[in-house]
């Protein structure tokens, strides 16, 4: 904490203690109801950042304090400014772990102190930022919140930008945990904008653009339990495997476990809203990740993460109704949170009690300990904290109220002066000439005032217009940026090129979205020896269809991580079977008045390793089969995934043989139906005979070719010389592959 470049589990840890306060434990006997005057407390939501730091076990604190000392001994004798400061933040760090949270401030004022002698700013921004973080911890949220903006403004300075995102990242979280999400989604959003470009430059920020996921998928979480709305649930799913996927991609185990964290909570909350077959997904999925990070858990030997383990078992037993098992582990937890020196548990252990009794029948109970808790996160809340962050950010625009009122204030000076000189000199003159001056003064004066009216007027019709233009520039300027983000995170959910070939070998994508956001989409996973390969056409396009591939993307990634595909029990029948259901119940389309219609189309393709048969299953979607350099069409079932009964038949599973060498393609209906001009200038149909015939005569050649030709193929189909290029009337997905054993 104290050296001059902080590691990110630091910052990461420090940024979300932020919320810690010291409370009593919620009861002492099992059946005793919480008392409702404890002290406020960290929210639970915050609590999955606090595991990063007390999951450090801090060792040899004392042997690191001794050296720390003679270090500085040393420094100060040679009067080397920057060794005294690097000792002092080595002390400060010791007090911190320690919990001495009043020296460790006091240390780093001195460190403060130093630095303005030395005219040292960057050391001084550090300094700011540390010392705003312990200040933070001691709930003096107004002092940390401006020595905060303090460091960012010398940050920006320095045009330092690794410390400007970290400072960011750190008022980001603050604002989360005061429900500041506006605020807190702008400075995370910036913060991943200088992390990407940091990483362009350096191609080594993988890991600080994946926390800031992590903290966008944060803001959508809490706001989840504020607003109630599952699209918030799905978009914070998809954030966080985001991050989990970049930290995987770089064989980053350490830091991907924090992602695993997170996932096995929201997935805990999407089973509790969840029924049927999805719910036992979502269920499964928590394991999934909780067993990821199972050793972590199990073999740390501090206090909190052996909490944690406890708590989140706990949960999992009442979802899975085993209530006996969720008592014994609730009572070794309280067990756990009467020695744990942090305190940040008691919250979630009462939002776990609550949950329990409600489980078991007893409402009475499950109240008391829902309203205490309630309570307890209200009073966490800082109301100071939000007025001086509002003040903060209407600095500018109170700086431009404050001078335009000068304005003003001079004009009428200089009016009234005129006004007294004008008296004067009519009192001097004769009475006739007093006379004429007063009717002129006041003609005059009327003309003024009719001609100020009219300006004040004028000024306040060009006042609201002006506003009016801001308002809209400011709504375009949002809905052009949500839009952007959506692309970007359909994009990053999409397997790259690289990534197919390496799971396909030689791969063809052709992708062409009608709007940024596309309603079709591909996808490819290989679980245990058995690779799926997929394509889909969702319902609509644009926003509303990009929705739905995400949608599409979410469930598949959850029923490949089933043991029934795995073990290669499932059939590519039975995967669309299963696609299907969860669509339905996701979309609630079995209900009176839902969207029927809302759903996809999708080809599905199961290759084994062990087996030379490929497993095709198709909704509205044919697969194209090139063996030695002929054609066959394999027809998919004329249903989509959507409601259509409430006992649809199933989906049929196609068996194919094929060899080494020979072509797959699977495409959606976007190549087929655009329109274009044929021989004789009609405006018609790409057609499924015109797609097949160009891949049957080029199936030879490399897909990078193939993909030119089919592409130069629409283009010229869509505006042939001396004719108006038709417009793109779908999204377009083409995808191509050959059989390798």
């Amino acid at each position: 904490m104290g050296r001059e470049k902080t590691s990110p589990i630091i910052v990461f840890a420090l940024a979300a203690i932020i919320a810690v306060s010291s409370l009593p434990i919620p009861c002492s006997a099992w059946n005793i109801t919480p008392p409702i005057q404890a002290e406020a407390n960290v929210s639970q939501f915050s609590k999955p950042h606090l595991r990063n730091l007390i999951y450090i076990e801090h060792k040899n604190i004392d042997t690191s304090m001794s050296n720390a000392l003679d270090n500085l001994s040393v420094a100060i004798a040679a009067n080397n400014t920057r060794r005294i400061v690097r000792a002092y933040n080595n002390i400060a760090w010791c007090y911190f772990c320690r919990n001495n949270f009043s020296m460790a401030a006091a240390t780093y004022q001195t460190v403060l102190q130093i630095c303005d002698s030395a005219h040292d700013r960057r050391n001084k921004a550090i300094c700011l930022h540390n010392l705003a973080n312990i200040l933070a911890i001691m709930d003096r949220y107004n002092e940390a919140n401006e020595y905060e903006h303090n460091a960012i403004n010398i940050f920006y300075e320095l045009n330092d930008e690794e410390y400007i995102s970290k400072t960011g990242k750190t008022l980001g979280l603050m604002c989360i945990n005061h429900h500041l999400y506006n605020t807190a989604a702008e400075l995370l959003n910036h913060a991943l904008e200088i992390d990407t470009r940091m990483n362009i430059r350096t191609n080594n920020n993988y890991e600080e653009i994946a926390y800031d996921y992590v903290y966008l998928g944060l803001i959508d979480f809490r706001k989840y339990f504020d607003m109630r709305n599952d699209s918030l649930l799905l978009q914070a799913k998809a954030k966080t495997l985001q991050a989990y996927e970049i930290f995987k991609t770089a064989k980053d185990n350490t830091s991907a476990t924090y992602a695993c964290r997170n996932l096995m909570y929201i997935y805990i909350e999407c089973a509790h809203n969840a029924v049927g077959s999805q719910r036992q997904m979502f269920l499964d999925s928590s394991a999934f990740f909780h067993n990821i990070d199972l050793n972590l858990m199990k073999n740390a030997k501090n206090v909190a993460a052996q909490i944690d383990y406890l708590l989140w078992e706990s949960k999992y037993a009442i979802e899975t109704k085993q209530y006996g098992r969720a008592k014994q582990k609730l009572k070794a937890a309280k067990a756990l949170i009467e020695i744990d020196p942090l305190k940040i548990f008691q919250v979630d252990y009462g939002h776990t009690m609550a949950s329990y009794f409600e489980a078991v029948g007893d409402y009475q109970q499950s109240y008391e300990w829902s309203e205490w808790t309630t309570i307890i996160e209200k009073r966490q809340l800082n109301r100071e904290f939000v007025v001086k962050s509002a003040k903060l950010s209407l600095k500018n625009e109170l700086d431009d109220i404050i001078q335009q009122r000068e304005i003003v204030r001079e004009q009428e000076y200089i009016v009234r002066r005129e006004q007294e000189i004008r008296l004067v000199v009519s009192t001097a003159s004769t009475a006739f000439v007093l006379i004429m001056i007063a009717v002129l003064t006041f003609i005059v004066y009327k003309g003024l005032k009719r001609n100020k009216l009219l300006g004040k007027k004028l000024k306040k019709r060009n006042e609201d217009l002006e506003s009016q233009k801001d308002q809209l520039e400011c709504i375009n300027n949002q809905i052009a940026s949500s839009i952007n983000f959506a692309h970007h995170m359909q994009t990053k959910m999409l397997p790259t090129a690289e990534q197919m070939n390496e799971l396909l070998g030689d791969t063809l994508i052709l992708w062409r979205p009608l709007d940024l956001v596309s309603g079709d989409f591909y996808w490819g996973m290989k679980s245990g020896r058995r690779k799926l390969v997929t394509i889909a056409d969702c319902t609509g396009h644009g926003v509303p269809g990009g929705f739905m591939s995400m949608l599409g993307v979410s469930i598949l990634s959850d029923i490949t991580m089933t043991p029934a595909f795995k073990d290669g029990s499932m059939t590519a029948g039975q995967l669309l079977d299963l696609m299907r259901d969860n669509v339905v119940e996701s979309l609630r389309q079995s209900e009176d008045g839902a969207m029927a219609l809302d759903g996809m189309d999708m080809a599905v393709c199961i290759i084994d390793e062990d087996s030379p048969v490929l497993q095709f299953a198709g909704a509205f979607r044919p697969i194209l089969v090139v063996h030695d350099g002929k054609l066959t069409e394999y027809k998919g079932d004329r249903m989509p995934i959507s409601y259509i009964a409430p006992d649809p038949r199933p989906f049929k599973t196609v068996k194919i043989d094929v060899a080494p060498g020979d072509s797959i393609y699977i495409y959606s209906d976007g190549i087929t139906d655009q329109f274009g001009y044929n021989d004789g200038g009609e405006q018609v149909k790409f057609s499924g005979r015109r797609l097949k015939q160009i891949l049957e005569e080029n199936c030879n050649k490399p897909f990078s070719e193939q993909k030119i030709i089919i592409e130069n193929a629409i283009d010229n189909w869509r505006a042939p010389a001396s004719k108006k290029k038709c417009a793109q009337t779908d999204d377009i997905i083409l995808l191509g592959f050959r059989i390798r054993m």
